[in-house]
């Protein structure tokens, strides 16, 4: 599943270790965004929790897609 990991305001410098971390706790880093405070990536089901854990985390969130019906569709 497609996550983005938020940064504790007051744990802005240690994004990168922070993400070094999360590596180790098994995700899959693909962006790590410091002057935001978010860590984007991928991990398997049920992982989740463990990442909740790591100090410095704010929350682990999963990416969700939303689709909207094209403007000249009936439902509006």
């Amino acid at each position: 599943m497609q996550i983005t990991v938020t940064v504790r305001h007051d744990y802005l410098s240690d994004t990168v270790r922070i993400a070094e971390q999360l590596t180790a706790g098994g995700m899959h880093v693909e962006n790590v965004l410091s002057t935001l405070g978010m860590i984007t990536g991928s991990l398997p089901e049920g992982q989740r929790a463990a990442l909740a854990g790591i100090e410095g985390v704010e929350s682990v969130d999963e990416d969700r897609q939303v689709v909207l019906p094209p403007p000249d569709s009936d439902i509006q």
